[in-house]
C-alpha cells in the first residue's frame, strides 16, 4: 500500500524550505529613543553610546514554496530577551 503524505497541521509544506532571488540589506546607527518607541517593553535594547543597530531587508524571490513574491523586512533594533542569545 502506498503511504499517502500530507502537509503538516501548521500548513506548511515540509521543510527545508528553499527560496531562490536576490536580496539587499542596509544597517544604521539609530538613536536608542526613536527605536525604543518600536520595541515591545519586554525586550532589552542592546545600546552603545546611546545607538543600537537598525536598518532593513529587501528580498525577491524568484522561486518559493509560496511561488514568486516581495518581502521587506524593517529592523528596529537590536534587542535582547534574557537568558535568551541577542536576536
Amino acid at each position: 500500500m502506498e503511504s499517502k503524505q500530507e502537509k503538516p497541521p501548521s500548513g506548511y509544506g515540509k521543510p527545508p524550505w528553499v527560496f531562490k532571488g536576490s536580496a539587499m540589506y542596509q544597517l544604521h546607527l539609530v538613536k536608542a529613543k526613536t527605536a525604543r518607541a518600536f520595541i515591545p517593553k519586554e525586550f532589552k535594547l542592546v545600546e552603545a553610546f546611546g545607538y543600537t543597530l537598525g536598518g532593513f531587508f529587501l528580498a525577491s524571490y524568484d522561486d518559493s514554496p509560496v511561488g514568486i513574491f516581495d518581502e521587506l523586512v524593517l529592523i528596529a533594533g537590536i534587542v535582547w530577551n534574557p537568558p535568551t542569545s541577542c536576536a
